[in-house]
């Protein structure tokens, strides 16, 4: 029996796929014109909202409510994706959440909570996926969506730098073992960009505005990211560019990481 995947749209599952880095990265895949998308997100009305940005196509993009934080929600999102899309060619794991806290502020329920949503919950989707990238014939590609604190750890957000730390170590770890069913796990660590994950954090537009500017004003090239600048290191690691690159750790920060 053929592959479908070989003639038809490629499946790619991205987390966190309503807004910022994974709604950019939709967007750029579907000018490719080579991928269908599952967005995965815990706000129904703003998938909704990115399903109809990205034109309304419900064959070409599809929805799938889920709270990472809920473990019982991940298990029937992997199974109702499973039923849907047989085979399963792409996962990108963005999804994720800051919690302020440091040795002295952070919360039993703070730390489980970061752990969840930005470990546990990717590698239960990895593992949940990953038998049905195996039965395609051009493999399949995992892209997980680190950060730059998971290298040089933020002052006062213990639970996310560890959490982020980890998610590096899981995809060098897990590209080891996925690498024999012709499956590519690569980590990306952008630097701050412009999502919603910062406007959690302030209390106004003017004072978000702040923050970017005086931030980026330090880096070297003069400003902080926007989505579309992570976005495209996404489309690239989904590529069949990237067939033989796995395991990589690939910064994009505009050179935070060089002070």
């Amino acid at each position: 029996m053929a592959n479908p995947e070989k003639s038809q749209l490629k499946t790619v599952v991205i987390t966190g796929g309503a807004a910022g880095i994974g709604f950019e990265s939709a967007k750029q895949l579907l000018e490719t014109n080579l991928y269908r998308l599952v967005l995965v997100g815990r706000n129904r009305d703003k998938l909704e909202q990115a399903q109809k940005e990205l034109g309304g196509n419900l064959d070409r993009v599809s929805i799938s409510v889920c709270d990472l934080r809920d473990p019982k929600q991940v298990s029937k999102t992997i199974e109702r994706i499973l039923t849907t899309h047989k085979y399963i060619y792409g996962l990108v794991n963005n999804a994720g959440i800051y919690p302020f806290g440091g040795v002295k502020t952070t919360s039993e329920e703070g730390w489980d909570e970061a752990f969840q949503v930005n470990l546990k919950a990717p590698f239960f989707l990895i593992q949940g996926f990953a038998a049905a990238m195996a039965k395609n014939q051009n493999g399949g590609r995992i892209v997980n969506v680190s950060s730059t604190a998971g290298i040089l750890p933020n002052h006062f957000a213990l639970a996310y730098s560890v959490s982020k730390a980890a998610m590096i170590a899981l995809t060098r770890t897990i590209a080891k073992e996925l690498g024999k069913d012709g499956i590519t796990v690569n980590c990306i660590c952008p630097g701050i960009v412009r999502t919603p994950l910062h406007e959690a954090y302030h209390t106004s537009k003017t004072e978000l505005e702040e923050f970017y500017a005086r931030r980026g004003s330090v880096f070297p090239m003069g400003r902080v990211g926007e989505p579309r600048d992570v976005a495209g290191a996404i489309k690239y690691f989904l590529s069949e560019d990237a067939a033989w690159v796995t395991g990589d750790i690939f910064v994009v920060d505009g050179g935070r990481l060089l002070l």
